[in-house]
């Protein structure tokens, strides 16, 4: 093993522990770098390059089983080894730690040449392992150039569906402005017609949305009505708000609105216009009016409801400091929302039962409290007629999908 200097990173909210380790760590020739809370660790670890974490089992908000959890299913750092610091009557936690994947334990108070024999094994255990990385770098350096020369090869072919892409967005652009000119065309016969009671101005929105499908073909996996569309952005941005305090606290971002098929959710275009008497010179878009009822109101809430707690679910999974994304795609008959986060994934073995209410020895697998949130959310999108799933993005993070009725939006 290399004589450098090890970084070791002590994660204990007592500050008395933290000196006698820092004092231990530097007699042993190597750099502590210390951590009086869960947060700061998850700092540390995405700032600094670590070779070795002793981490205390009992803190307070993020205790030692979360920073342990965070470690082992975030892919960049599973490869470090970590000691777990635990009471001497308390060697059954320590244990669980030794299932969910760190290597070690101490007792306190330590012993000094336990606590060498212990770390100088760990440090090697890692030398070793970054040697067979640095080796299997080499391999992959090596299949980057093969492709290379293969993409080289096949440089005219992809040129050729590139320019398949643009005559196939041409096509698209066309159909809007159709689509969109359509609505503008009706915007007078749509002011008159919202001062009529509920139920007829619903009736005329479904013919004309009928006739105006059958008429142009329209593929409803690109074109979404204007009133689904502002029901989306309800929800999301909702859903949004209500979660925002949390991922500040977790120091979390919540990105932007996605596209939803062609359509930009965050653009302005899809505000609903003023529906006065007069109109005006300049045309507008004109939505296929709905007027929302009770029941309706009442379901969006619902789902804004489980979407903010699956927002929550994700920000615990989600890296310091990384942001959670969406993407929206329209079908036939549903909408498929995601959810993306980059940090720590699911481990298989708790995938099927991720949504079910967890007891303590499932949070303690987990290494983190989901409580009842993922449960709720469930709940509640199986009752408007929809269905969420959960599934690990290869070993980057975990990806939400959730599909709910294009009806619901409609209604």
């Amino acid at each position: 093993m290399s004589e450098n200097s090890a970084n070791i990173l002590i994660v204990d909210d007592i500050e008395d522990n933290r000196s006698i380790l820092s004092r231990l760590v530097t007699r042993l020739g190597h750099i502590p770098i210390l951590a009086e809370d869960g947060l700061v660790a998850f700092e540390k670890l995405k700032k600094q390059n670590i070779d070795l974490v002793l981490l205390d089992i009992m803190m307070p908000n993020i205790d030692g089983y979360e920073v342990l959890s965070h470690i082992e299913y975030t892919v960049s750092l599973r490869h470090i080894p970590v000691i777990m610091i635990t009471a001497l009557d308390d060697v059954e936690s320590a244990a669980n730690c030794i299932k969910m994947g760190a290597q070690d334990y101490l007792t306190k108070p330590f012993n000094t040449v336990l606590l060498r024999a212990k770390i100088t094994s760990c440090l090697e255990r890692k030398f070793w392992h970054d040697k067979e990385k640095e080796y299997r770098h080499q391999i992959e350096e090596a299949k980057l150039k093969l492709e290379e020369q293969v993409l080289e090869k096949t440089k005219e072919l992809a040129e050729t569906n590139e320019q398949l892409k643009m005559l196939v967005k041409a096509k698209g652009d066309a159909l809007k402005l159709i689509y969109y000119g359509f609505h503008s065309s009706i915007q007078y016969l749509f002011k008159k017609t919202i001062k009529t009671p509920l139920s007829e101005a619903n009736d005329i929105s479904n013919d004309i949305a009928n006739t105006f499908r059958q008429s142009l073909k329209f593929d409803l996996t690109t074109v979404m009505l204007l009133f689904e569309i502002k029901s989306v952005q309800e929800i999301l941005k909702t859903a949004i708000n209500a979660a925002n305090e949390f991922a500040q606290s977790r120091h979390v971002k919540i990105g932007q609105l996605p596209k939803c098929g062609n359509h930009d959710l965050e653009s302005k275009i899809f505000d609903i216009p003023n529906t006065g008497d007069d109109v005006g010179d300049e045309p507008l878009i004109v939505p296929l009016i709905k007027v929302e009822d009770k029941k309706t109101a009442q379901q969006k809430e619902l789902c804004a409801s489980a979407l903010t707690d699956i927002l929550k679910t994700a920000i615990k999974f989600s890296d310091y400091k990384n942001s959670i994304e969406f993407s929206c795609e329209p079908l036939k008959d549903e909408l498929v929302l995601g959810i993306h986060v980059i940090g720590r994934i699911i481990p298989e073995s708790e995938l099927p039962n991720f949504f079910e209410i967890p007891t303590s020895e499932h949070n303690t697998i987990l290494g983190t409290s989901i409580g009842t949130a993922a449960a709720n959310a469930k709940n509640i999108i199986n009752l408007l007629g929809g269905s969420i799933t959960v599934k690990n993005r290869d070993v980057t993070g975990i990806s939400f999908t959730i599909k709910l009725r294009r009806l619901l939006l409609k209604t």
